[in-house]
């Protein structure tokens, strides 16, 4: 099964069409502005034709596959520019292949890799798709009260239109609006091209006003998605996660211990065990909880170069197992009684395993727990088998849509590493959905605390497989409870207190596991985004800006994704080969460059590595500041070796998760049905860019 993902994309790919195309003499390409060199291209909608010339009277294709990548020989001017009009001559590379015209209002351009996704939609609002940019611009420079009443008032007219079966005044401002529950995997890709955008600033906080236009690859017609018009789409868009809460009775969940077994952790393994027995006897107790729940479990240590140590990280469950067979295995992880060369630990390979290497059920929510009381290895040390920072494997997680909750020990001398471990586990446990990490910081000497703090988070997951339609609804409605104005209420009832201070509590726990649900349920659903439509959106949640809507992403093939490993390789061995030749830095690249070497002045005039030539063109116009595109001499020679080392580990770790990506199946996805599997694309997350 094909899947779909609700992004809106700068493609980086140029497909090519395999038809009949027309010779003609070497011809360069139409530029996406006046002032770059990258050529402009074309995406087609549904249902396109491709014509012989613009007289339109001879049909060379008809109902081109969506999303066809072409590129522009001629581009309508004028009026018919900006009314979306005319005829664009256009080929399939940019080497003067013309394959024929189009009529504008069967593709849309676009112009650079730049991608968005949604969010999480859990804590936040959908995204509203307006009709006007002036209007849009308006409403978000309101003062945050007045743009909140009003926000909420187009919310409520959506909902009280779609409940009386109703289409939307002609002149309502908004388009469309991002369905409630989460926009599912199904046998189509949606796709949304950004057609322009621009920086704004909503409640002091920097947001971008974006133009989208929205197409769906499985689309045969245009059926717009124009809510004013389409009381079906109205529908679909305002259908709640709770109304298909039922069908939670059938989600499973999968949870994996990933557990430090150096010397030290003796106790708190004995009180895993304790845990696990525990879950064993709830589980045990309720029938219906049958096959719901699987077990898993890695351990990890140090460097095997370390005699005794045995091994760096190992997996206790090559198959994840139900809970009377997990238990034996539980007996079978034991410390070691060798210690450790160094306090710190291989925390990130245990993690990165678990993660990339586990064997996942399908359509099971992914849990791991990880142990620890020491902090990880950094990237580039010579012991971290990995070469992953937090990051990175947090960034890999959430593609993999993996949670995690980290419970760290703290000795009570060895304050300094623990303030490194508390961010690296804090970055490790900062989950899709949440605006916090599940971080849990306990006091080595207090084994019951970890005891508490364990079993809070084994049997919040159990109490929600085990009755997850009323959990679910439960969850939601306590948030709603939170978010809502204080109001006189009853004596609460007095909770137990806390095992850990400013710890996750279960009701964030429930929240959390209720975040995963959603995303579940939009799959199984088939959730569709809006398309055929052309809109403008904000990235940030309007009643809300603290909270990210919409993200940017990079949509590449797997060709590109090597060409950027490539890159960052040449500057890793470039960065390392200057610190100990004491050259300039672009002598160095030039000299591990194999591109550079084909063009020895290729970097001689270069201000920055970014205007080299090297870096691939889809790099060009990223909208965050990147320390590579922007290197030069003066800046790597500014740094001291601490900063170069850092930027250096950093590349490394983005190199390992960039292969990460490329080995997973699961993450490339085929425009079109029959694409050859070179041809699939990734949107790769942006904090995985250089």
């Amino acid at each position: 099964m094909r899947k779909n993902i609700w992004l809106s994309c700068f493609l980086a790919a140029a497909l090519l069409l395999p038809a009949a195309s027309l010779r003609a003499a070497e011809r360069l390409p139409v530029t996406i502005s006046e002032d770059s060199a990258l050529p402009l291209r074309v995406l087609t909608r549904p249902a396109a034709t491709l014509y012989q010339d613009m007289e339109g009277k001879t049909v060379l294709q008809s109902n081109l596959p969506t999303f066809r990548s072409f590129f522009v020989y001629t581009r309508p001017a004028g009026e018919e520019l900006g009314a979306g009009t005319g005829w664009y001559e256009v080929g399939t590379d940019d080497k003067g292949k013309i394959a024929g015209w189009m009529k504008a209002e069967d593709l849309f351009e676009w112009k650079q890799t730049m991608c968005l996704s949604y969010t999480n939609p859990e804590g936040r609002h959908p995204v509203l798709m307006f009709d006007d940019d002036e209007y849009l611009g308006t409403l978000a420079g309101m003062p945050e009260d007045k743009r909140a009443g009003q926000v909420d008032g187009f919310y409520k007219a959506i909902d009280e239109a779609a409940a009386q079966g109703k289409p939307l005044p002609a002149d309502f401002p908004i388009i469309s609006m991002e369905p409630k529950m989460a926009v599912g995997e199904k046998d189509s890709f949606t796709l949304l091209p950004i057609l322009d955008h621009s920086s704004i600033t909503i409640d002091e906080r920097e947001a971008r006003l974006l133009s989208i236009a929205a197409v769906n690859s499985s689309a045969k017609d245009r059926v717009k998605s124009d809510i004013r018009q389409n009381t079906e789409v109205l529908q679909q868009v305002t259908t709640s996660s709770e109304s298909k809460a039922k069908k939670l009775e059938d989600m499973k969940f999968d949870v994996v211990w990933v557990i430090d077994t150096t010397s030290s952790m003796r106790p708190y393994i004995d009180k895993a065990r304790e845990v696990m027995k525990g879950v064993s006897e709830t589980v045990a107790a309720n029938p219906n909880m049958n096959g719901k729940i699987a077990f898993g479990a890695w351990a990890y240590r140090d460097s095997s170069e370390v005699e005794g140590l045995e091994y760096v990280t190992r997996n206790f469950t090559p198959e994840l197992l139900p809970i009377d067979q997990f238990l034996p295995v539980m007996d079978q992880i034991q410390e070691t009684k060798v210690d450790s060369q160094t306090f710190d630990e291989d925390v990130f390979s245990g993690v990165n395993d678990a993660i990339n290497t586990t064997a996942w059920r399908p359509d099971a929510l992914r849990i791991i727990i990880l142990v620890g009381d020491a902090p990880g290895h950094e990237a580039g040390h010579k012991w971290n088998a990995s070469g992953m920072d937090p990051q990175t494997l947090r960034a890999i997680a959430s593609e993999k849509k993996v949670r995690l909750y980290a419970l760290h020990l703290n000795p009570p001398n060895a304050k300094k590493y623990n303030r490194i471990a508390a961010r690296q586990f804090k970055t490790l446990s900062l989950n899709a959905g949440s605006d916090k990490p599940f971080y849990w910081g306990i006091s080595s000497k207090d084994v019951p605390a970890f005891g508490q703090s364990a079993r809070e988070i084994a049997e919040s997951v159990t109490m929600f497989a085990e009755n997850a339609e009323k959990v679910f609804k439960e969850s939601q409605l306590a948030a709603q409870e939170e978010a809502a104005p204080a109001a006189p209420a009853p004596e609460p009832v007095k909770e137990p207190a806390p095992a850990v201070a400013n710890a996750p509590t279960k009701d964030d726990i429930m929240q959390s596991l209720r975040a995963a649900a959603v995303e579940w349920l939009g799959a199984k659903e088939g959730v569709e985004a809006p398309r055929d439509i052309e809109a403008w959106v904000v990235d940030k949640d309007l009643e809300d800006a603290t909270r990210q809507s919409l993200e940017v992403r990079l949509l590449l093939t797997k060709a590109q994704l090597d060409a950027l490993s490539t890159l960052l390789k040449d500057v890793l061995m470039a960065g390392a080969q200057q610190q100990v030749s004491g050259e300039d830095f672009f002598s160095s690249l030039q000299a591990a460059s194999a591109v550079a070497a084909r063009d020895p002045d290729m970097l001689a005039e270069a201000e920055t590595l970014g205007k080299s030539g090297l870096a691939p063109s889809f790099l060009e116009g990223l909208p965050y500041k990147s320390q590579l595109m922007s290197m030069n001499n003066e800046l790597w020679a500014s740094w001291g070796p601490d900063e170069q080392d850092a930027f250096l580990n950093n590349l490394e770790a983005k190199i390992k998760g960039y292969q990460a990506i490329h080995d997973d199946t699961s993450l490339w996805f085929p425009l079109n049905e029959g694409d050859d599997p070179s041809e699939h694309v990734s949107p790769v997350p942006l904090e995985l860019m250089p």
